[in-house]
């Protein structure tokens, strides 16, 4: 399957690569690169990842799963990107998002900025955001732009009602976005809730979400820098790896209709946040494997 708006990279997500046709699970890199107000780099996130997975084993111990083994998973490759017209990848992005979904399967994106979550959403009818990250995101405007990495939540509850966003791990905001976060009833848990209390909160979400289809959207500096340090924008007061690991195991276990890993930065990393990015990816897909049993 050929898709005019993605440049093909080999070797994929883990250096396994199953045809299109027969996947389950597809994964889309989005180098996008425009909207960076601190520190830029995002464009080489998903060659980062994709070789951080290739030295990574694929059997994940705590599911008792091999991924390659329980899911067929292919790897598109990249969207090209415009990088004066944000609107033009932004179209881009959606339609190849909604040919994996009409296809029926599972898309697995890797930014890239934040901002990829609006355009890849834009492509969902109907879909329950969980979204995990140190910042809120929900910022009207921010330095003159209404879509950006600091306003895509923002951008998203345009196009679906406040009771389909949950936000988890979040610590940092503007008075503003607090604001608007309380009128608008948006779920929140923060970082010191899920560090506190995680299987209330889980239960929580699982009685919130039930049956209905989920969306993750992975923000890396969910994580606390300690940990993930090759973020655009570290937040300290983060959860753990081991933290994030746990709850996604939980989260892999809702109906899952597609996720995002965003925000790595490679040129301020030493390696470390890539081979977490690949790990985490690898838990989601070892939790939607099992349910393949």
């Amino acid at each position: 399957m050929k898709f005019e708006e993605v440049t093909p990279v080999r070797p994929g997500f883990g250096g396994f690569d199953f045809p299109y046709e027969k996947s389950q699970v597809v994964f889309l890199g989005v180098p996008l690169d425009i909207t960076s107000s601190y520190r830029p780099g995002y464009r080489f996130a998903p060659a980062k990842i994709r070789e951080a997975s290739a030295n990574i084993e694929t059997y994940v111990m705590s599911a008792g799963v091999d991924v390659f083994e329980k899911l067929n998973i292919s790897d598109l490759g990249d969207i090209v990107i415009t990088p004066t017209d944000l609107k033009l990848t932004g179209e881009k992005i959606t339609r190849v998002v909604k040919k994996i979904l009409h296809d029926g399967k599972i898309p697995a994106v890797m930014g890239g900025e934040h901002t990829i979550s609006y355009f890849v959403l834009k492509a969902f009818d109907d879909v329950t955001v969980i979204h995990l990250d140190a910042h809120r995101d929900l910022r009207d405007e921010y330095l003159g732009d209404r879509l950006c990495h600091a306003t895509v939540m923002r951008r998203v509850l345009d196009q679906l009602p406040a009771d389909r966003l949950i936000q988890l791990g979040v610590r940092s905001c503007s008075k503003d976005e607090a604001e608007f976060a309380e009128n608008s009833g948006i779920r929140a848990y923060t970082s010191e809730h899920l560090i506190k209390e995680p299987e209330k909160i889980i239960a929580n979400l699982k009685k919130i979400v039930k049956n209905s289809e989920v969306y993750l959207s992975i923000d890396l500096d969910v994580l606390d820098p300690a940990f993930a340090p090759g973020v655009s924008t570290p937040e300290p007061g983060g959860i753990s790896t081991v933290e994030l690991l746990r709850l996604l195991r939980e989260l892999g276990k809702l109906n899952i209709s597609g996720f995002d890993v965003v925000e790595l930065v490679p040129p301020h990393d030493d390696g470390t946040t890539s081979f977490v990015a690949a790990r985490i990816i690898y838990e989601l897909l070892a939790a939607l494997g099992s349910k393949k049993r």
